[in-house]
């Protein structure tokens, strides 16, 4: 299975960008499975109360890396894993594990400086790159950020894009933007994701060779 681990420091709507960008793979014919790592267990319960064309596993443990190759069922070997991972900061633990199965790690980031800052202080990318040596290739996985939460038509977005480049981030194209459509998700929110910013994002990751 090819893990997607969606990671960050803090709050910056894992859960709604992973539960979108799980329907936008399945909607392009792809066999998916969520696996929530958060010990909030939002993902998994947006998925019980909604109408998710796929299931999402409950997996909040620093056993990440051992327990979850068991769960994945016949027949989905080649499928995707989309994780909502916990706060960095406070599940390193967790974070850590699922970083050592990760094919792709996407730091969620609101495109501010003060959330840039709040990313180096922890750091991220130093605690991606510390979990190659646990990995069966001794090398990081693929890691980019996207930004999120974006307020429209502020320049700090060009800012932070710019200044994330100079200091050797990969930057997705795609911006998710702050509108009604993506930050009322909630449990039991039919999510059509044709069409939306996350199909983009499918579309580019897939142009850009990181899926499978």
């Amino acid at each position: 299975m090819f893990f997607i681990a969606n990671v960050s420091p803090r709050s910056t709507g894992k859960t709604t960008n992973s539960a979108w960008m799980s329907h936008a793979l399945h909607e392009r014919g792809r066999k998916v499975i969520g696996f929530d790592a958060d010990d909030s267990r939002q993902f998994s319960r947006w998925q019980a109360a909604g109408t998710y064309p796929f299931v999402v596993q409950q997996a909040a443990t620093s056993a990440f890396h051992m327990n979850v190759p068991q769960m994945i069922p016949a027949g989905f070997e080649d499928g995707i894993g989309v994780v909502d991972v916990g706060h960095l900061e406070d599940h390193k633990g967790v974070g850590a594990s699922v970083l050592r199965l990760a094919d792709l790690a996407v730091i969620n980031l609101p495109p501010s400086m003060n959330d840039v800052e709040r990313m180096e202080e922890l750091p991220t990318k130093e605690f991606i790159q510390d979990t190659a040596p646990l990995r069966p290739d001794s090398q990081p996985p693929a890691t980019w950020v996207l930004l999120c939460k974006a307020p429209t038509g502020v320049n700090e977005i060009k800012q932070v894009r710019e200044y994330l480049e100079d200091e050797g981030y990969n930057v997705f194209t795609t911006v998710v933007p702050s509108v009604v459509k993506y930050m009322r998700t909630h449990e039991g929110s039919d999510i059509q994701a044709k069409g939306s910013v996350f199909d983009e994002l499918v579309t580019e990751m897939e142009e850009r060779g990181l899926l499978p």
